[in-house]
């Protein structure tokens, strides 16, 4: 077919306008045929309520003459006299078949129910009796009464002691008729109609099927008891009625309310027919625009048909659903679009999913950092107590060697403990470091002798330096830590040999690309990359890679702190951390390092513990926690050194205040209750201007910050510390001559590659 725009199409379907002429006479028809029928069912439904008006009354009086009657029977007043309830309800089946009613209530002159009579079960004695009791506040004779799911309407007549003049009333009676199933589809027999009666908004009986008068119910607008009287249309399934609702119950008694309904569809049955017949007439006159109609239908409908039904799936979320773009007119220019589209959105969905998937892991990350940081820091009190006992026994004179060597195991134990605790604090950015401007190939050339050793002959070793490498700040040590435990990883990744390449460039991240690695932010960076030919990592187990404690090795050959010591030390150095794995290809982490103004400068030599001579100062010690203090007071006091001891900042401004001499030092924990180390060091400055501050931290996040900005020049001993460093610090603190203690961070009396190797927590 020649190729045709798709305002021509529609131009071509104008030629059906003969068909809706033939339509407009049908529904000219249709409705005064259909008004005229809704008319007769107005009518129908008005006499219909007439009807059951006169059928009530005729009701009601029956319940009134058989209630007189019983209540005026010799036995029934001689039962009732006797007041006891056993024989009154034993002798009332006899009075309940002699009334031929559906119920039958017998009760004292104060309303107490004595006997209750039902053809059915549901009623039960208490709602009867607070039925009863209502309908006797009211004063009604006449009641309808529901309870049980059952209906009925009751006539309540007294029972006297003599003649009624006397008025002398001792019992009650109660008599009624159930409306029920039956009664409705009797009624609809008479009225022609659906029968529908209902308490309040449940129904109780009707003609329609059960879950049609549940749909009637909710149709019915009632408020507050009222309705309208008014024929209503409304529509219960596929079929629609008129319906009209009267109320039968009073209206300060129970909303007991009976509506009819007869069908507008059965009713126009007729209709239908007869529009069948004109339809057929109609048919012969557009017989030769029909071709025309099919052609249209075809070239038109159908593709459109089908990119409705692809919109229907993609909302479904089916992005594969076929769809048909062959031709050149504007639906198949408008499904092109529509598929390129689609193929978008999939695509920006699995992304938008990845991110959500990742961002999801980052946030876990930081939240178990931070319980790491807090475990770690709680846990260096406790290790710097057992450590500087351990000293102070392995100096004790008169030790033999078998206790000797039990402390030594117990400073090894420690030890060990320590270098865990440091690996946590690492992992959640918490560490000391001693950031300086670094060149990482200089880093990682100087590691070169190291690596090929550590990783095995079975392993082959490249380094590619990126030239003019920018330089980055951060801390020598940690950057090797970080290098050698990635080393680890690959060599374990690769039990039967192959290749570890290191390399380096720098390199310029864009928006786009960061936002395909979340939490990486767009700029300049120094690429640390370290490949592995290994066996790779699947997806399932990259997401917890980073995760302390989380190992794939076997029990007693790994802690799973190696790679989140890594994860910790490249977020606190301010960088990012990537890994690209295929299962069977190999792996490869990306350490992404912020480039940083000014020139690199080597790494400073360790410095060596000198011998710490003997002072005769006066130094003041603040520590909440009593183990720790009571330890650096030994410590300083085995010196020569006065010490004054406080739990707290309080406390230590009370003791500074009322002591007579001269505080050459302060040495405070940083974290306190209620007072911070900062906050103490200045309000002592404040009445001590000479006193000399250093602080003791269990972490990094408060060695240095706001709070000790009013003695930035304080140096900071990391718990847990040796005798050594401790009183080294407080000698700096002094003096003010840096490098007369040991490096904050303990270092063993061993090689440094030994140490640093030994200290690598195996891979995951």
């Amino acid at each position: 077919m020649r190729k045709i725009r798709l305002r021509t199409k529609f131009l071509l379907s104008l030629i059906c306008i003969s068909a809706g002429l033939t339509a407009a006479t049908l529904l000219i028809v249709s409705y005064s045929v259909e008004a005229r029928i809704r008319e007769n069912i107005r009518e129908d439904l008005r006499t219909a309520v007439n009807t059951y008006a006169s059928f009530e009354k005729q009701r009601e009086s029956d319940l009134a003459r058989s209630a007189q009657l019983l209540a005026n029977l010799p036995n029934v007043r001689a039962l009732m006299t006797t007041e006891d309830v056993a024989t009154i309800q034993d002798a009332s089946a006899d009075v309940w078949r002699l009334s031929g009613k559906d119920m039958l209530v017998l009760a004292g002159r104060n309303g107490d129910l004595a006997s209750l009579k039902t053809s059915v079960v549901g009623l039960d004695r208490d709602k009867a009796r607070e039925l009863l009791r209502a309908s006797l506040e009211r004063g009604d004779s006449g009641a309808w009464w529901f309870g049980g799911g059952h209906l009925y309407e009751v006539w309540i007549q007294p029972i006297y002691f003599g003649s009624p003049a006397q008025s002398t009333t001792f019992g009650y009676l109660a008599v009624g008729d159930e409306v029920d199933q039956h009664a409705a589809i009797d009624f609809g027999k008479i009225a022609s109609s659906e029968i529908c009666f209902s308490f309040g908004d449940e129904p109780v009986a009707g003609t329609l099927a059960p879950n049609q008068q549940w749909n009637l119910q909710t149709r019915l607008s009632r408020g507050n008891g009222t309705l309208s009287t008014d024929t209503q249309e409304i529509q219960l399934g596929p079929e629609h009625f008129l319906e009209t609702t009267v109320r039968l119950s009073p209206a300060e008694g129970s909303p007991v309310f009976l509506t009819v309904l007869k069908s507008i569809d059965k009713a126009t049955v007729f209709l239908t027919h007869l529009n069948n017949d004109l339809v057929g007439l109609g048919f012969l006159s557009i017989v030769a625009g029909s071709a025309l109609v099919f052609l249209i239908s075809h070239t038109f409908t159908r593709p459109l048909s089908s990119l409705v039904t692809g919109v229907r799936a993609l909302q479904e979320g089916n992005f594969n659903y076929p769809l048909e773009s062959r031709g050149g007119d504007e639906v198949t220019e408008v499904t092109a679009a529509f598929i390129h589209m689609r193929a978008n959105l999939k695509a920006t969905q699995e992304e938008q999913k990845q991110l959500e998937e990742r961002l999801r892991q980052s946030h876990k990350m930081e939240a178990v950092g931070r319980l790491a940081g807090g475990v770690a820091h709680d846990f260096n009190n406790l290790l710097t107590i057992i450590r500087g006992n351990s000293d102070l026994l392995i100096d004790r004179e008169g030790a033999d060697d078998f206790h000797r060597r039990c402390i030594e195991q117990i400073q090894k134990a420690s030890g060990r403990a320590v270098s865990m605790t440091r690996q946590l604090l690492a992992f959640s950015r918490m560490q000391v470091l001693q950031p300086q401007m670094l060149d990482l190939n200089s880093i990682v050339a100087d590691m070169g002798k190291m690596l090929p050793r550590l990783i095995g002959e079975h392993i082959e070793y490249k380094f590619t330096a990126g030239e003019k490498l920018a330089t980055v700040k951060a801390d020598a040590g940690q950057i090797e830590q970080v290098i050698l435990n990635l080393a680890v990883n690959a060599r374990d990744a690769m039990p039967g040999g192959g290749t570890l390449t290191v390399s380096t460039h720098n390199i310029v991240v864009t928006e786009s690309e960061a936002l395909k690695r979340p939490p990486m932010t767009a700029g300049r960076f120094v690429l640390l990359s370290v490949t592995d030919s290994g066996h790779g990592i699947d997806d399932a187990t990259k997401i917890h890679i980073f995760e302390p404690f989380f190992t794939t090795k076997e029990v007693g050959k790994g802690t799973g702190l190696g790679l989140a010591t890594v994860y910790g030390v490249v977020k606190q150095s301010g960088g990012f951390i990537w890994v690209e794995s295929t299962v069977g290809k190999g792996t490869t982490f990306e350490v992404y390092l912020p480039e940083v103004e000014g020139s690199s400068s080597k790494p400073s030599a360790e410095m060596k513990p000198r011998a710490i001579p003997r002072g005769s100062e006066t130094v003041l010690v603040v520590e909440d926690e009593e183990g720790v203090r009571q330890l650096a007071c030994q410590f300083l006091r085995v010196k020569g050194y006065t010490v004054l001891e406080a739990g707290g900042g309080e406390e230590a401004l009370e003791i500074a205040g009322k002591y007579p001499g001269p505080i050459h030092a302060l040495l405070s924990d940083m974290v306190m209750p209620k007072m911070n180390g900062g906050v103490l060091a200045g309000k002592l400055k404040a009445i001590r201007p000479e006193i000399k501050i250093a602080f003791m931290s269990g972490y990094a996040e408060y060695s240095r910050g706001d709070s000790a900005q009013a003695v930035p020049e304080a140096p900071v001993l990391q718990k847990p510390f040796s005798p050594a460093s401790l009183l080294g610090i407080v000698r700096e603190a002094l003096t003010g001559i840096a490098g007369t203690r040991e490096s904050n961070i303990e270092k063993p009396d061993v090689p440094k590659e030994d140490r640093i190797t030994s200290s690598i927590t195996e891979k995951v």
